[in-house]
């Protein structure tokens, strides 16, 4: 099978229904990669934080961050820790109380209002808490009907809430996205038009990261455009390039050659991808786009040269967050998966819970 990265080519177009152009970025493929990448391309350090013992997690959703705490959603709430690993408290809680949540849940912070934000699904509410916990309203939302399925991501961006939906063949699910304000009310629904067809049922994902630009980026694979989500409305921010390795609706069946992203992230510095090919077969790819040196580079396996020194898994996707303005990719790793030298000088519990894996980026 070929392997596949991500060449970034600067393509300038013209628009019919503007009369200035627009330059955007498209995302195509190449054959090769490097057999490794050394954090150090990308990154000034590396450290591991292990959440504590207080509640044992089998896993947890992608964190919520801010400079002076994150919080997680995990099967029994939503849980806030330290940036030491430490379990501050548990958020609300499951149950049909006015301040508790369903167990099927959305959750993220509102930094702009200093809250932390949880829609209970499939009772359409959002339960809002400060940042210390105390429960502060619970407000039904003006979503639309949930006959076809429910949204799968939340995101705030100052006063407004988006809700993104799923893209998946054999679903007739009709909306990409809905934005509301804070209040509940629908400000904006974007519809679908047409239906994927592929033959057998397949997710091909939607996906929505922050950007350091106070931005959001949306992408599903079934759509040419990534978009960038500000207040003042949705732009689109870069393309994906055509050919074979595209997933479309009117696909078929999927071959090993299609790729499908997992990951999609824009810091000051670079451009962060990460795909498999469309049978899940593979191992994870990862490759970045370097803003300031214009170079692009790709692999199946990246190394710790600042910390560690070992592999760093690519199994546990990663994300993007900020804090204190510096930019940071953020994944997941086994305890058992890190060297008995690793574990005694970071003090990691080997039968603990997961470790962090918080790579700070260059910006310079």
């Amino acid at each position: 099978m070929k392997l596949y990265f991500l060449l970034i080519a600067t393509l300038l177009f013209f628009s019919c229904n503007q009369r200035q152009s627009t330059g955007l970025l498209e995302i195509k493929p190449i054959d090769e990669l490097l057999a490794e990448i050394p954090i150090s391309e990308f990154a000034d350090s590396i450290s591991l934080i292990q959440l504590d013992n207080s509640l044992l997690l089998s896993s947890y959703g992608s964190p919520c961050f801010t400079d002076s705490f994150f919080v997680v959603s995990v099967a029994e709430g939503v849980l806030k820790y330290s940036y030491m690993g430490e379990f501050l408290m548990k958020i609300g809680g499951i149950g049909q109380a006015p301040m508790e949540y369903n167990r099927n849940k959305l959750m993220a912070v509102d930094t702009s209002n200093k809250r932390i934000r949880v829609y209970s699904i499939p009772e359409k509410v959002m339960i809002s808490y400060s940042y210390d916990g105390a429960f502060l309203s619970r407000v039904r939302y003006d979503l639309p009907d949930d006959t076809y399925g429910y949204p799968t991501m939340m995101r705030i961006l100052g006063n407004k809430c988006y809700f993104f939906y799923p893209s998946m063949s054999g679903l007739s699910d009709p909306y990409y996205w809905v934005i509301t304000d804070t209040c509940g009310q629908s400000l904006e629904i974007k519809q679908k038009h047409g239906e994927p067809v592929l033959k057998r049922g397949y997710a091909c994902g939607t996906y929505c990261t922050s950007s350091s630009d106070n931005s959001l980026l949306y992408y599903n694979l079934f759509n040419d455009t990534i978009f960038r989500f500000t207040e003042q409305g949705v732009t689109p921010a870069f393309l994906w390039g055509r050919g074979k390795h595209r997933i479309s609706a009117s696909t078929e069946d999927v071959s090993e050659n299609m790729m499908v992203f997992t990951m999609f992230a824009e810091t000051k510095r670079f451009l962060f991808f990460e795909w498999l090919d469309a049978t899940f077969k593979s191992f994870s790819s990862f490759g970045f786009y370097d803003k300031k040196k214009q170079i692009f580079m790709g692999t199946k396996r990246l190394r710790d040269d600042l910390n560690t020194q070992i592999d760093i898994s690519l199994r546990w996707m990663f994300s993007y967050f900020q804090r204190g303005n510096k930019d940071y990719m953020i994944g997941k790793i086994e305890p058992y998966e890190l060297p008995e030298d690793v574990l005694q000088r970071e003090n990691i519990d080997p039968e603990g819970n997961l470790v962090m894996i918080v790579i700070r980026l260059k910006d310079e």
